[in-house]
């Protein structure tokens, strides 16, 4: 039996503590036993032998923390630049030590590698690499530190980009990530590419690209910058930017990504005007920083999801500094009203279609999972000569922040994705009838509403 788990985004939960109050968006273990202990369930009504448990990237949330704003030092590089003894290094493995001191994260770790006892059955993990722990596949020392902590072989290999679940001496289902449809996270756009091999070279998934640039130096800097002008015992006295640094920490929760801005305009008991006016001195300094990095305009260039004459114009207006002027509200209105419109979070089936299991009909691969986007779904995405191919996204472990459709107005949602592949020899619990290959899927969301 395979079981597919994405984006669970365990993160250094202590950059972000605001004089002892604690942000911590890692879930309590309790939700990963339960998860495990439902699929307990399947194991003993069915044939299942053995267990495949893919970790289908953004596992760690390396990208995302504190830490990287403590100095020059930044985790836009590529996976070669991370040498034996480097300072990268270092700060990487520290940040992983950062994310593994979480008491959430060591006891959902403990529960990935213990599967095996509570199973009684024999459970192997495969970890593949996301653009947030990229660069968990850099020094053969980060990768042996990835290793331990999820009870693999410690020997440094290197960690396949995919994952490939066998039927018969036959590939059945391909795993990936996900990132790699979404060409502001993945260092080549596969909308261009006329057809996707399985096999996708490993060197394009050791670049740095325009995604780390942004959660790094937007998403998880507004925060930290907000702290230092503002001062944490000012932000705690005053419940206004209280609030608006508690919208802040949320950067990371927000679906679709594109719905930040409206998500930090909509901060309950603040107009628009009210948020700007606070929101405007961090956002000059914001800018300012990246107008004075000797590293943004060449990397926006290099890293290639802009063309070059756009990153120039950029890297030219941030020279000018021309914000120190004044940025009036109305023009920030102005701004965001086309980000208003209703939008939807792309399911990415314009480049998934492209896929060669998907496209070639000989290919055996009738499965194709994938996560990035948090939104779990399947799509039915071919039938030809009567075989079915289906697309999974195993969407996302963690709470999500979901907008109404014109996103004025946002909530809160705890997901909790199930994948579970059966191939033709193990009995699908689900069925009285004998089936070949076979799925359980379920996308479930709980909430629960603030105590008044």
């Amino acid at each position: 039996m395979l079981i597919v788990l994405s984006d669970i985004h365990l993160a250094d939960s202590e950059s972000y503590n605001l004089n002892g109050r604690r942000y911590n968006h890692n879930l309590p273990s309790e939700v990963y036993f339960s998860f495990f202990k439902e699929i307990s369930e399947f194991i003993r009504d069915s044939d299942v032998e053995s267990i495949d448990l893919v970790l289908a990237g953004d596992i760690f949330e390396i990208t995302r923390s504190g830490l990287w704003h403590g100095g020059q030092l930044r985790p836009y590089l590529h996976n070669d630049e991370i040498v034996d003894g480097s300072e990268a290094e270092t700060m990487v493995l520290k940040v992983l030590d950062a994310i593994t001191r979480d008491e959430r994260v060591d006891a959902t770790l403990t529960i990935f590698r213990r599967l095996s006892e509570y199973y009684q059955k024999p459970v192997t993990i495969h970890f593949i690499p996301g653009n947030h722990d990229r660069l968990a596949n850099s020094s053969q020392l980060v990768r042996q530190r990835v290793q331990s902590l999820l009870g693999l072989e410690v020997n440094g290999s290197v960690f396949d980009n995919q994952y490939l679940q066998y039927n018969d001496g036959k590939p059945f289902v391909l795993v990936r990530h996900g990132h790699e449809y979404d060409h502001s996270n993945f260092s080549v756009d596969l909308r261009t590419w006329p057809e996707i091999p399985i096999l996708i070279d490993k060197s394009y998934y050791d670049k740095p690209v325009l995604g780390d640039i942004v959660t790094v130096e937007i998403a998880s800097k507004l925060p930290f910058l907000f702290r230092e002008y503002y001062g944490d015992e000012s932000i705690i006295a005053m419940d206004d930017l209280l609030t608006l640094y508690n919208r802040l920490i949320d950067f990371d929760n927000v679906r679709p990504s594109n719905a930040l801005v409206n998500f930090l305009f909509t901060t309950p008991g603040l107009s628009k005007r009210d948020v700007w006016r606070f929101i405007e001195p961090v956002m000059q300094q914001l800018l300012d920083d990246l107008a004075v990095s000797p590293d943004i305009g060449s990397n926006l260039i290099n890293f290639g999801q802009l063309k070059k004459a756009s990153a120039s114009t950029l890297k030219s207006v941030l020279r000018t500094r021309l914000w120190r002027h004044g940025l009036p509200f109305w023009v920030i209105k102005t701004l965001l009203n086309p980000l208003m419109k209703r939008s939807k979070i792309s399911n990415h089936l314009d480049v998934i279609v492209r896929e060669e299991c998907i496209k070639k009909e000989n290919s055996p691969i009738k499965c194709l999972v994938s996560g990035h986007t948090h939104n779990a779904l399947v799509e039915l995405v071919k039938v030809e000569n009567g075989v079915e191919k289906y697309y999974i996204n195993s969407g996302t472990f963690r709470n999500v922040i979901t907008s109404t459709p014109t996103m004025g107005n946002f909530g809160r949602l705890r997901s909790k994705a199930r994948v579970l592949i059966f191939d033709q020899k193990e009995r699908n619990p689900e069925y009285n009838r004998q089936t070949g290959w076979s799925f359980d899927f379920n996308a479930r969301y709980g909430y629960g509403s603030i105590l008044e």
